[in-house]
């Protein structure tokens, strides 16, 4: 019986420059947007895939209320009100068999059925509202000197396709000496289980 590897961390010295590539997904691009601002130098390029990239000072909620969003099956998912819970609220566990096909829908669209259940039974149910009514200002010195990738999903049915364009357009209009490399997929929200070798390549790529 093989031993399994041991996991490393590798902790990056001082003054070697940034050279760590983020990655972020969904909801996850307000983090990474906030964490590119406060500091640059530790980012060597924001790689968005089908994420929130929300413009300067405004909140990543408010884009799920504009009509490049018409068509995302998000907010239908949502258990209740996050403004008054603070929480982005779904319920994966739930036995209602039409609510988990909405889910899979949602966000799994063109991931195997198997998978999409086994990846339901990852999700988080309350999701901190923090991250979706929170706001960053950016700054050219900031985020706006960080070189930046956006991975479109073109059947994403969470982040629509034409919010993602608005994300891309927003940026480029507000920091057009670092505009934003635009790398396409024929997915769904989840390329990272439904195409996951042309994701891997997408990324080597970006160096």
């Amino acid at each position: 019986m093989s031993t399994p590897p041991t996991p490393l961390l590798f902790l990056h010295g001082n003054w070697h420059g940034s050279w760590c590539t983020v990655i972020a997904h969904s909801m996850g691009g307000t983090v990474l947007t906030r964490a590119a601002q406060q500091a640059p130098e530790l980012v060597a390029r924001a790689v968005y895939l089908s994420a929130a990239m929300p413009a300067s000072d405004i909140p990543a909620i408010a884009y799920l209320r504009m009509p490049e969003s018409a068509g995302s099956l998000v907010r239908p998912c949502m258990r209740a009100d996050p403004a008054a819970i603070g929480a982005l609220r779904l319920d994966p566990g739930s036995d209602d068999a039409e609510y988990r096909q909405r889910l899979r829908n949602a966000f799994y669209g063109d991931v195997d059925r198997t998978l999409a259940d086994a990846a339901l039974g990852l999700l988080t149910p309350d999701a901190p509202a923090g991250i979706a009514f929170g706001t960053t200002t950016l700054t050219r010195d900031g985020w706006g000197s960080v070189p930046r990738t956006y991975i479109t999903c073109a059947r994403d049915m969470a982040v629509r396709p034409a919010l993602q364009r608005k994300f891309i357009a927003e940026a480029d209009a507000a920091f057009p000496d670092e505009p934003t490399a635009v790398v396409a997929l024929d997915s769904s929200h989840s390329p990272f289980l439904s195409m996951p070798g042309r994701l891997a390549d997408v990324i080597a790529e970006l160096g």
